[in-house]
């Protein structure tokens, strides 16, 4: 027989488990594995990847391109179909997006793990969905939720293919984090429907959190574009030293100033969420001051010290954690006095 009991704890794991995997696919990036496996789902058309480039044959490079190419023309032609003519136009004529991979024992490695973990999310996904079934007859919205949340992981793992299909194009990277995002804040309300919490009437609070999420998304698309310059730059041979001066000025200082709004938010969020009286959410607020000011610290620390590869991470970690906790503290008011 199913407990509501077990569906809050491995709801809680599945959760958990998706801020690990969006961790791990930013050290991925960071350590520039993304393409350590040139094909999905297997890498180098095999389920476990080899250790050395004398297990593949001598024409590999021209065989995985040759397979993406084809998948790309058929992809463009769905864009296409869609009304998408430019996306279409850049997948099959981006000469970046048909290179060849060299194969690369540590990348090929970094990058099935990754994918392992990944497995392992849509496992928990899967557990989270069969738990939720507990609730099928006083609250049918949570399997509901559960089973949406089931659909967008597998619609994830589909970008996940597009991502090395076109060899990490940026535009498929940024909706493959939305997308991520996305299946966090479900999985939080599942968790916060289930719990069947009474919501505080505050529209001062509820008003604030709003806008700070709307800012931190913003803030998270625009990282991933300044990541996206980054690639770029690395393909190119750049210094580390340089990458600052290369970004776009303006789109990086909107990132960087962006996040003192955030911090002004969160600082009044704390000063109206004391007045509520309640510990826990205090305890949320007083995280939420901590991660936004640890965000800042890391993207300084990027800028002062050439984008060292274990910032970068951590500052999309932090970002996530903040993300999904602004979001609980959101569903915890409603709009009302």
């Amino acid at each position: 027989m199913l407990k509501k009991s077990y569906f809050l704890k491995i709801n809680s794991i599945t959760t958990g488990s998706v801020i690990l995997l969006i961790f791990v696919g930013s050290v991925v990036r960071t350590l520039g594995a993304g393409m350590g496996c040139p094909d999905w789902p297997k890498c180098f058309g095999e389920y476990v990847p080899p250790t050395s480039s004398d297990q593949l044959p001598d024409d590999y490079l021209e065989i995985f391109r040759e397979q993406r190419i084809k998948k790309n023309i058929r992809l463009a032609k769905v864009f296409a179909s869609l009304g998408y003519d430019r996306l279409a136009q850049k997948i099959t004529n981006e000469p970046t997006i048909s290179e060849g991979e060299e194969f690369n024992a540590t990348k090929a490695w970094v990058e099935y793990i990754n994918r392992l973990i990944g497995v392992l999310v849509g496992l928990f996904i899967f557990l989270n969905l069969i738990f939720s079934f507990a609730y099928r007859r006083d609250k049918r919205w949570i399997p509901i939720g559960a089973f949406l949340i089931c659909i967008l992981t597998g619609f994830q793992g589909w970008v996940g293919a597009l991502v090395v299909s076109t060899n990490l194009l940026h535009e498929f990277i940024t909706f493959h984090m939305l997308l991520a995002l996305l299946i966090l804040v479900l999985l939080i309300w599942n968790h916060v429907m289930a719990k069947d919490i009474k919501r505080i009437n505050n529209s001062v609070v509820f008003s604030i959190s709003i806008i700070m999420l709307v800012l931190l998304l913003v803030q998270i698309i625009l990282g991933t574009e300044v990541r996206g310059i980054i690639d770029d730059l690395i393909a190119d041979g750049t210094p580390r030293i340089q990458w600052v001066s290369f970004l776009d000025v303006n789109l990086f200082y909107i990132h960087r100033s962006s996040s003192w709004l955030i911090l002004a938010g969160a600082v009044s969020l704390f000063y109206f969420i004391k007045k509520v009286k309640q510990v826990q959410l205090k305890q949320c607020s007083l995280l939420i001051i901590s991660l936004v000011i640890i965000g800042m610290i890391l993207g300084i620390g990027m800028t002062k010290f050439s984008f060292q590869e274990w910032m970068q991470p951590l500052h999309l970690a932090v970002a996530t954690g903040l993300f999904g906790l602004l979001f609980y503290v959101n569903l915890r008011f409603k709009f009302g006095s």
